[in-house]
Formats: C-alpha cells, sequence, structure tokens
C-alpha cells in the first residue's frame, strides 16, 4: 500500500469538542421535543381558553423560542459535561489510521479495526469529521488534529473512494 494513501490523526477529545458533537448529534432529538411541546401547548391554550388561533400560535412560539429553547440547550449542555467528566475514557488520548483497509482506531484501553463497508456514513461539520457506524454510534475527529488541509483532503478521498456517495456529507469548497 502507498503510504500517501495513509492519514493519521492523534488526538485527545476536550470538554468543550466533546460538548459541541454531542450537541450536534442530540440535536434531532431537541428538535422532536421542541415540536411535540409547541404543538402541545398550541392545543392546551386553544382548547382551554377563548384565545384566537392566531394568538395561540403567538404566544406557543414565543413560549418555545424564549423558555423552551435555551432550556433544551443547556440541559444538554449539562449532559455532556456530566458524562464528559464522569468517563475518563473519554479523554484518552485515540490515534485513528484511515487507509484502504478502513479505519483503525487505537487508544489505552484497546484497538478496534472497521472496514470501510462496515461504516454508515460519514458527515463534515464545521469543526468535525463524524464517522457513524450506525445511524445512532458514531465519533467525531476534530479537524484542527489532522496534520495539514492536504490529511483533511486525503481522508476524504477515501471516504469517498470506499463509501456510497449517498452516505457521505462533505460540505462544499
Amino acid at each position: 500500500m502507498n503510504n500517501k494513501e495513509n492519514v493519521l490523526v492523534k488526538f485527545s477529545v476536550t470538554e468543550k469538542e466533546y460538548t459541541r458533537t454531542f450537541l450536534y448529534m442530540r440535536m434531532k432529538y431537541v428538535i422532536k421535543v421542541l415540536i411535540s411541546g409547541f404543538l402541545i401547548l398550541i392545543i392546551y391554550l386553544f382548547t382551554l381558553t377563548d384565545l384566537s388561533l392566531l394568538t395561540n400560535f403567538i404566544i406557543s412560539a414565543l413560549s418555545v423560542l424564549l423558555i423552551v429553547v435555551p432550556l433544551s440547550f443547556f440541559a444538554v449542555s449539562y449532559k455532556a459535561k456530566k458524562e464528559f467528566r464522569s468517563d475518563h475514557d473519554l479523554r484518552e488520548e485515540l490515534t485513528v489510521e484511515t487507509n484502504d483497509l478502513g479505519l483503525n482506531l487505537s487508544a489505552s484501553n484497546g484497538n478496534s479495526h472497521r472496514d470501510w463497508d462496515r461504516i454508515y456514513s460519514v458527515r463534515e461539520i464545521k469543526h468535525d469529521l463524524i464517522v457513524y457506524f450506525s445511524k445512532a454510534l458514531a465519533f467525531a475527529i476534530p479537524k484542527s488534529y489532522f496534520g495539514s488541509e492536504k490529511d483533511i483532503s486525503l481522508f476524504k478521498e477515501l471516504v469517498s473512494k470506499h463509501i456510497n456517495s449517498d452516505k457521505v456529507y462533505f460540505k462544499k469548497k
């Protein structure tokens, strides 16, 4: 195998990075809760008050926007920080080696290899590349830990080469 087709990334996740990824991974659940709460509040206000539907909608929207959204954000952030502080394995150095065979993950508590066909999806967000092993199980590689932009590009090339394109979500340059 050509050494140019090998990307090595070593990193220890910080609390801030973990919280950012945790929030991203939980976002669709938070949105579902917010929509459900909004609908329940509209139904509650509409059936128990004499206010018009438009007034109910406005009151519900403002309540969700000003109360529920900030509370949800702080609750999920608190949970992420609490989990990060309680799990020492999350702070350990992780080495991710990417090549034509797949991903090799190494930490002090063990090693793991994932063939490309065992990776569900890869998604790029602003600061991270998130590798999904299933719809709900994933880990993030912070872009700042790659040696260079060239390493990030090579990682993306390897992913694009080995994973079905409808499961790869990279930002357009």
